[in-house]
């Protein structure tokens, strides 16, 4: 069976999904996950990631037949066999979790996306924030650190607020100073972090919006691991939001799977 590796570079951490494909059914198998903290060097990032990866499989690197790329420093990644944008990775990773999703929400460290599928897993339309910190996880992130509180524990708190306070700038500068505001108030920690996450589901929505948000939306990215997130979202859009339990993983499950195509033709 042809071994491929899926690598997603982003800003915050380098994830890697390692599949297999039976040769005689099609079927696609997903071995194994692995993640590491990115930085400047994209190959020493995307090779520690590999190899927490390839420890739970009992195979090593010279075992891998094809290398697919994606995220912010696919291009950089030297021992790639092929790059993919984000988007279309995130669309095919989730059409191969759930092909009846009409829809996707990334949020990672630097941006958020929303793409509309189409019913054979290729992207229709898409739309990206305007690249502020505002509008993604690194604000998160950031307030988390003001208000003394582990990033971790972010989803949960959010998800206790009474008296949510909203964050209506745009800015991530003057979103901070609406943070500072609310704590001179004495602000609830909870009460402020619900309201970075409704901002950033109200932005969301609108993104989501634009691209025609069908039936079926999935919420992927590292901030799809926090509560508090996913229930703005859904009061904020009125639906049931679906969250893979691999959440992060999904752009580097996508870029995997379209590497097995592209082996395959190339044999």
């Amino acid at each position: 069976m042809p071994l491929v590796a899926g690598i997603d570079c982003g800003t915050g951490f380098t994830k890697v999904v390692l599949l297999a494909q039976n040769a005689a059914s099609g079927q696609i198998s997903v071995l194994s996950r692995g993640k590491a903290a990115s930085g400047i060097n994209v190959d020493e990032a995307a090779g520690a990631a590999l190899k927490e990866a390839l420890a739970h499989t009992g195979a090593d690197r010279g075992d891998i037949d094809y290398v697919a790329a994606t995220g912010f420093g696919r291009y950089n990644l030297g021992f790639r066999d092929i790059a993919i944008t984000e988007i279309t990775s995130a669309a095919r990773g989730v059409f191969f979790l759930d092909p009846r999703s009409c829809s996707v929400l990334d949020v990672g460290s630097q941006s958020t996306r929303a793409i509309a599928v189409s019913d054979v897993g290729k992207v229709r339309e898409f739309k990206s924030n305007d690249k502020c910190a505002a509008g993604s996880g690194m604000f998160i992130a950031r307030a988390a650190k003001y208000l003394e509180v582990p990033l971790e524990s972010v989803g949960d708190l959010s998800s206790r607020a009474a008296h949510p306070q909203p964050i209506s700038s745009v800015c991530a500068v003057l979103a901070e100073s609406e943070i500072i505001n609310h704590v001179s108030c004495g602000v609830k920690v909870e009460d402020i972090l619900r309201g970075i996450h409704e901002s950033l589901a109200d932005r969301a929505g609108a993104m989501l919006k634009r691209v025609g948000m069908g039936s079926g939306l999935t919420f992927i990215g590292g901030v799809a691991r926090q509560k508090g997130m996913i229930s703005a979202l859904e009061h904020r859009l009125g639906i049931e939001v679906n969250v893979p339990e691999e959440c992060d993983y999904v752009c580097a499950l996508g870029a995997g799977v379209l590497g097995l195509r592209r082996l395959a033709s190339r044999n």
